[in-house]
């Protein structure tokens, strides 16, 4: 599920969403308007697989929360 194989499309696995999510984080700081813009691709699918994206992104040290808001960690 998080890597794409034989029978799993790379935008399909969770890299792949991630992938997909971490341009829409630095327009969308909080996690409402994120879901908005999310949900619209296909392969995100259900706010379950949103949600195991964003944990992935934060796993990888790519995204953190400040001020209740959700940013993009440059460097």
């Amino acid at each position: 599920m998080i890597m794409p194989s034989k029978y799993l499309r790379e935008d399909e696995a969770l890299i792949g969403i991630s992938a997909a999510l971490l341009p829409l984080v630095e327009k969308n700081g909080n996690l409402p308007a994120l879901w908005d813009s999310a949900k619209k691709i296909n392969a995100v699918g259900s706010f379950e697989r949103f949600i195991l994206a964003l944990d992935f992104l934060y796993l990888l040290g790519l995204v953190d929360l400040h001020n209740n808001k959700i940013v993009r960690v440059q460097g």
